[in-house]
């Protein structure tokens, strides 16, 4: 019989559906690592809404289950879920808030619908409310205190949340979903039907590069405020270092944002490994 311990529902749902950040999370202290399983399932939880219903209408009553369930948590009535239990333990130690929870849950309304973003600007906001948002409330799990700290995990999780939708524009595609800004595309000359049928054209390639080179500022970015966040709350801006990996396949596959290559690479659990145990994220 092994005497490997069996994961929690929680460490196991994100382990399948969220690997990147359940490798981060194995770089916290043992004690803090159960919180942020919990937190990632959450986001799971919402972030899956569009793939499990068929109509935009479907999706709000999901996401309004939730919102309910946020409620019942502040009224001392603890609805029996696997994410929900575990959950209203963190909310009723004072350890996340309600409210950002709820305006993550809000967040993926966008998802519901299809539309593509109209520029930058509205997708940076959707990734911010989603990716960027997460990461900042995994680093106050891990006892991060300060507005900078915040920041720090902020801008780590935007980053990471950009080179995301470059890594899903196959799933999103297949789906016929597009999150590409309209104006980008214009700017390239790049139809939808592109990314639908998967053409791996130089338009394609250099509207590819264009939004890569955003997300590597981004990276940037946040690295230039890594001194704020404490060594022990780094592993909520870990997936940073796995960002730029990706990056780098990219660039290998010739900016093609459809190449296995890029898409199904694996995360750099070695890279990773040497990068959270320095701090040096």
């Amino acid at each position: 019989m092994s005497d490997t311990p069996s994961l929690s529902y929680c460490a196991d749902y994100v382990r399948r559906n969220d690997k990147d950040r359940f490798l981060c999370a194995l770089f916290a202290p043992a004690e803090k690592r159960e919180d942020l399983f919990t937190l990632y399932a959450f986001n799971q939880e919402i972030s899956k809404t569009r793939e499990m219903v068929s109509e935009a209408m479907l999706g709000q009553i999901r996401l309004q289950w939730w919102r309910d369930a946020l409620a019942d948590i502040a009224k001392g009535e603890v609805r029996k879920h696997e994410v929900v239990e575990p959950l209203a333990g963190l909310i009723g130690q004072g350890r996340v808030s309600p409210a950002t929870l709820e305006a993550m849950i809000d967040a993926r309304e966008f998802d519901l619908f299809d539309n593509a973003p109209k520029d930058m600007a509205a997708l940076e906001n959707y990734i911010d409310a989603t990716s960027g948002q997460l990461s900042e409330v995994a680093a106050g799990v891990l006892g991060a205190k300060s507005d900078d700290a915040a920041r720090a995990a902020r801008l780590a999780g935007n980053a990471y949340g950009l080179v995301g939708i470059l890594r899903a524009m196959v799933f999103h595609g297949r789906a016929k979903r597009q999150y590409i800004p309209e104006n980008v595309m214009e700017k390239h000359g790049v139809a939808t039907g592109d990314i639908f049928e998967f053409r791996k054209t130089d338009a394609v390639k250099a509207m590819t590069h264009d939004l890569a080179s955003r997300a590597k500022e981004k990276i940037r970015e946040a690295r230039k405020m890594r001194q704020a966040l404490p060594k022990l709350a780094s592993p909520a801006a870990l997936p940073i270092v796995l960002a730029d990996n990706y990056l780098k396949k990219l660039k290998k596959a010739e900016y093609d944002p459809f190449s296995a290559e890029f898409g199904l690479a694996r995360p750099a659990s070695f890279r990773l490994t040497i990068r959270a145990v320095s701090g040096y994220w």
